[in-house]
């Protein structure tokens, strides 16, 4: 390996130098969101319940290596992995109705992984998106349909 020489001249010329940056780390600080719609979800094997209204934020519990992505601007592609939390009024009917355990209306803990394809102009992207539920949540274990 040759080593250049390390004066002024050197350090100015590293300093000045024009660095290329084709990825950049980002961390996710927020994320609110609400569903428009109900959905049907299992409970079991043999039942369903409406999901009502769906809220989900970000989880304050989420492991370090949660709520980061990473741009990649020469493949046009983010990825982004964050922790969620979800709450729904259909768990709080299922237990008040007394059919359930009451420690289903602890949040729905679960990961969630998007990978985007950025626009040309940077202005946007698509994504397609990963759920996966931690261990201990409602349904984990399962298996998406």
């Amino acid at each position: 390996m040759i080593h250049e020489e390390l004066t002024l001249q050197a350090i100015e010329a590293r300093r000045t130098s024009q660095k290329v940056v084709h990825r950049v780390t980002f961390g996710v600080s927020a994320l609110y969101g609400l569903s428009r719609h109900s959905i049907l979800m299992p409970v079991g094997d043999d039942q369903a319940i409406e999901s009502g209204q769906m809220c989900v934020t970000i989880d304050p519990e989420a492991l370090p290596s949660h709520n980061l992505g990473v741009a990649d601007f020469e493949q046009n592609k983010l990825v982004v992995t964050y922790g969620i939390q979800a709450v729904f009024p259909g768990l709080y009917t299922l237990v008040t109705e007394g059919q359930h355990d009451p420690s289903l209306l602890h949040p729905v803990r679960a990961t969630a992984t998007d990978e985007c394809t950025m626009t040309s102009d940077l202005s946007g992207w698509r994504a397609l998106g990963c759920l996966e539920f931690l261990p201990g949540s409602l349904w984990s274990g399962t298996e998406g349909g």
